[in-house]
């Protein structure tokens, strides 16, 4: 018995199934994104932006919190391959303007927006594809699998383009090839979408017995009983604490370079570096613990959350008196303990095993909740940093201390969610959308 065996997957179409929604929740960003850490000055360059236009394009993408909710009606309406096949055709379109023609600001900012409304559909398709296209038992392993190979196909496809330009020069004409590739690798991906994934099964796992779209209607009803679930929002707090505290780890590099005094490109190259070995671990290690350890999601979002705030804590009090190379090594662990959590972020949602018709509307709603700091985390943890120039390491004493606060709060949240979803884990079946779920809630 394999890897893929043993962590519930029983053929080679729900193997085949899964991968294409999963690699598609990555290629869709390939072009664009993807870019931002390691390309940032030719992106900027490229398309003649100030830094600010630059930041306003994620703004525009950002959008996508703000339209979650009303995402859930599609996502119950139609099935999880019609959204993907669709979505990478229009990212694969878009991207290709942007990229021959070089349009001015304004029409960019325009575009991005509708990426980010296609974001809110999109990507609670993929968590939906990936709960019913993995083992039933199996869903702290199947969405941690979604995460390190995220984080991997990025690192891959990044590298293969900076090993490129290194050999041919990494002139503007060049990079400008690798976006076009890029962007058109959503083509064959949708190609793959529409060839093996099947419609939405009525068993989670079993692809041989598709389901019918529902009509409008219906869907909306879908979406009112999904948010009448307490246990979805329950499970949407615990995972907005969980990327809250996660986004702390954008700060790596100017912590390191500031409170310690690290070169910058060695500051970076380790974040590079430990971002991928930790993100890629961390991920299958949460996937792990929550499927054959714990045999919970929620008590293995409470472990990181815990273990996470820990470490802040302890980085927070002794910054001032420790090297670099011990900081960059407790940044790390704080790193590879968040991303335990944020693999599995959206899990105990599906453990609830929520009938097919009610899913696409619980992954929206549980994603509105569970990214929603994204509105405030950054500008909030800025303001600090800005506020303390001559006193960086004050002012990093203030954030660890603040997300500690955040990850024992969204532990106890964690905590709170073990019964709940235990309660509600009965076998699934799939009939008309009524409000049976939510008066299980």
């Amino acid at each position: 018995m394999n890897f893929l065996q043993r962590n519930g997957f029983e053929s080679k179409q729900q193997i085949a199934a899964f991968f294409s929604v999963v690699f598609s929740g990555q290629l869709i960003y390939s072009a664009f994104e993807s870019f931002k850490m390691p390309f940032y000055e030719r992106l900027v360059q490229y398309y003649g932006l100030t830094d600010t236009q630059f930041g306003l394009l994620f703004t525009a993408l950002g959008v996508a919190v703000l339209f979650y909710v009303p995402a859930g009606w599609v996502n119950n309406r139609f099935n999880t391959r019609t959204v993907l096949i669709g979505g990478l055709i229009y990212r694969c379109i878009t991207s290709l303007i942007l990229i021959l023609c070089v349009p001015p600001f304004p029409v960019m900012f325009a575009i991005a927006l509708t990426w980010g409304v296609l974001d809110a559909i999109f990507w609670p398709a993929v968590v939906k594809g990936v709960v019913l296209f993995s083992g039933r038992q199996n869903k702290g392993m199947g969405l941690g699998l979604l995460t390190a190979l995220r984080a991997g196909g990025e690192a891959m496809l990044n590298g293969v383009l900076i090993g490129v330009m290194a050999v041919l020069g990494g002139t503007m004409l060049v990079f400008r090839t690798g976006m076009i590739v890029y962007a058109c690798l959503a083509l064959p991906m949708a190609y793959l979408v529409h060839r093996f994934v099947p419609a939405d099964p009525q068993n989670e796992g079993d692809v041989t017995s598709g389901s019918e779209e529902v009509g409008g209607k219906e869907a909306f009803r879908g979406l009112i009983a999904t948010l009448k679930i307490p246990a979805v929002w329950l499970a949407g707090l615990t995972g907005m604490c969980v990327y809250w505290v996660y986004m702390t780890a954008i700060y790596i590099t100017p912590y390191l370079t500031r409170v310690h005094s690290v070169e910058q490109n060695t500051a970076s190259l380790y974040t590079t570096v430990s971002a991928f070995v930790v993100g890629l671990s961390g991920a299958l290690v949460g996937g792990i613990i929550a499927d054959k350890v714990f045999h919970s999601s929620a008590k293995t979002l409470a472990l990181s959350l815990g273990l996470a705030a820990t470490v802040l804590v302890v980085l927070a009090l002794v910054s001032d008196s420790i090297g670099w190379v011990t900081a960059a090594i407790g940044m790390s662990l704080f790193a590879f303990s968040i991303a335990m959590g944020k693999a599995i972020q959206q899990a105990p949602v599906a453990e609830l095993h929520l009938p097919t018709s009610l899913l696409g509307s619980a992954m929206s709603v549980n994603s509105f909740i569970g990214f929603a700091c994204i509105l405030w985390a950054m500008p909030i943890n800025g303001a600090i940093l800005d506020s303390m120039p001559e006193n960086p390491t004050g002012a990093f004493r203030i954030i660890f201390l603040c997300m500690a606060a955040v990850g024992v709060v969204g532990a106890v949240c964690a905590l709170l969610l073990v019964p709940v979803v235990k309660r509600m884990q009965t076998p699934p079946q799939e009939s008309s959308v009524t409000e049976t779920a939510a008066e299980q809630g």
